[in-house]
């Protein structure tokens, strides 16, 4: 009997990986689909429209060397976070997502790699200056709040923790 219960547990937990698994994939092709389509718009949305809501499209991220191509939503609640990357609400420049789907290449992330960020309106590179670990009341790295100049990603760390993370990972980048 417990062994039937077990295996029903194990499928219901795939299942539910595989449903959120897809449902991430869906929404970064809607996203990047959305992304390209042409618009009436010549305001830059690089720095943050303030009528965005959480779930809206920001833009894409894309680190080339890593082979990380992820879609950028505004906010960090838990439904986009699960989605895809998120813009933190208030900088400019400061993007957070999970460690263990669309931010784990971070971890071999290196001094001198370019970011590319792409918006409704525009391109911009950024080159990687520093990698640090903090802990997760360590804000500071979000400082930056008037520069689009500086661009700066959040996960938490260890890459490989089991569990909520102790520590956060932060990479800042500085535009080319």
């Amino acid at each position: 009997m417990i062994q039937k219960i077990l295996f029903i547990i194990g499928v219901a937990c795939l299942g539910t990986w595989g449903f959120f698994t897809v449902q991430a994939r869906v929404q970064q092709s809607i996203l990047q689909e959305e992304l390209y389509l042409p618009h009436a718009s010549n305001v830059s949305v690089v720095s943050p429209k303030p009528g965005l809501q959480e779930g809206d499209l920001f833009g894409r991220l894309e680190v080339p060397r890593l082979n990380m191509s992820v879609m950028v939503m505004e906010g960090i609640g838990a439904a986009t976070l699960r989605l895809g990357a998120g813009h933190i609400p208030g900088t400019p420049m400061a993007f957070a997502a999970h460690r263990d789907s669309f931010f784990r290449p971070l971890k071999d992330i290196q001094t001198g790699d370019t970011i590319r960020l792409t918006t409704l309106d525009d391109v911009k590179e950024y080159r990687v200056v520093s990698t640090k670990i903090v802990p997760p009341t360590d804000t500071s790295v979000l400082d930056h709040r008037t520069s689009d100049r500086i661009l700066v990603l959040v996960t938490c760390y260890p890459f490989y923790y089991i569990g909520p993370a102790p520590k956060r990972f932060i990479v800042e980048a500085v535009q080319n």
